[in-house]
């Protein structure tokens, strides 16, 4: 570290953390940060939008899907039926939850929207720093999320998103809390968004999966492209429900594109995320593959409830967990992790 120092005016020059605020339009006011590492890891923390990553460059290429509202602040969410589509900024990650996931649907006189209301509720107590932990610098963005209201939930989601000074790895630690006196539902899923030109022609689609039914006939149909990536064209959005492996607690999913020589690996704890989904969207415009762990499928809340899926926590109880993403420069360090990843190497 002292001898690094010889080389450098500014620390930034090796890990930079930007805070900044969006100006004009719909994002207006929204508090964000940017993280840049030595290696060429850049991405985006939009503290308004539950601390989600509006959008990732690796190596100069951008590889999440930013959908044509972009960001949008948390006053302009419609949490009714499908509006959170209209604020839906996509990103590379969007959390959706804690009260719903998948369809909009009703239940004993109450109406929940698409995706609940996690991923349009502001962080509070926000801080973006860097600290030097063995020699090195790293990047720590943290927060928390309460969705709570009078005579029902008193849920917070506090959040904590580190990135390294020399380890192209984002690592999510998040903890959901029961801050009430009785148990309660929570649903949550995590919409990872890869888009162009990552995700083009040649890009290879990875998930250490046993079994995948499809959510749908449409989806039934094109089961055997489910891992096919083409270019554009007119099919309508597809969903698989992946069964997953469990490597000592771990699941994983990836992605590698020949043509950049660049890949990366989502692994997470499956304890809580038990459920992974595949979203295939490859239309004119919307050209986006989704991997997607999560504590439900995306059928909604009524649906899950008839399959008894949906998780609780206890009065004054809490969950934690943690989510990889690890980024591989050439084919050769890719395959060699996602092949250690599945013969029993620690991926954590």
């Amino acid at each position: 570290m002292y001898k690094m120092l010889e080389y450098v005016g500014n620390m930034d020059q090796l890990l930079e953390v930007k805070n900044f605020r969006y100006t004009g339009g719909r994002a207006d006011g929204v508090r964000a940060a940017q993280v840049t590492n030595q290696n060429g890891l850049q991405f985006t923390v939009t503290a308004d939008r539950c601390m989600d990553i509006s959008s990732l460059r690796y190596k100069g290429i951008n590889i999440s899907y930013i959908n044509q509202c972009g960001v949008v602040s948390p006053q302009y969410c419609e949490h009714e039926e499908n509006g959170w589509l209209r604020s839906f900024t996509a990103g590379f990650l969007t959390t959706c939850g804690l009260d719903n996931v998948g369809s909009p649907c009703e239940e004993n006189s109450v109406k929940y929207g698409l995706h609940g209301r996690i991923s349009n509720t502001p962080a509070e107590e926000y801080c973006a720093r860097t600290e030097i932990v063995d020699g090195e610098r790293q990047a720590v963005i943290s927060g928390e999320m309460r969705q709570s209201v009078l005579f029902g939930e008193k849920l917070t989601l506090k959040r904590e998103i580190r990135a390294y000074q020399r380890e192209d790895t984002i690592e999510i630690t998040d903890e959901i809390s029961n801050m009430g006196f009785r148990e309660e539902e929570f649903m949550i899923l995590y919409h990872f968004n890869i888009g162009y030109p990552f995700l083009d022609k040649g890009c290879k689609l990875f998930i250490d999966n046993e079994s995948v039914i499809s959510r749908n006939q449409h989806s039934e149909a094109c089961k055997e492209e489910m891992y096919h990536i083409t270019e554009p064209d007119d099919l309508e959005e597809m969903c698989y429900y992946h069964k997953m492996n469990d490597r000592r607690g771990i699941s994983a999913a990836g992605m590698y594109q020949a043509k950049f020589q660049i890949g990366f690996i989502v692994s997470y704890e499956n304890d809580v995320l038990d459920k992974f989904i595949q979203w295939k969207n490859l239309s004119k415009g919307q050209y986006v593959m989704g991997l997607e762990p999560g504590s439900n499928f995306v059928d909604g809340k009524k649906a899950e409830r008839s399959r008894d899926t949906i998780k609780r926590i206890g009065a004054q109880g809490k969950i934690k967990y943690k989510i990889w993403v690890r980024f591989y420069d050439g084919w050769e360090k890719f395959q060699k992790a996602w092949s250690g990843y599945k013969d029993g190497a620690d991926i954590r």
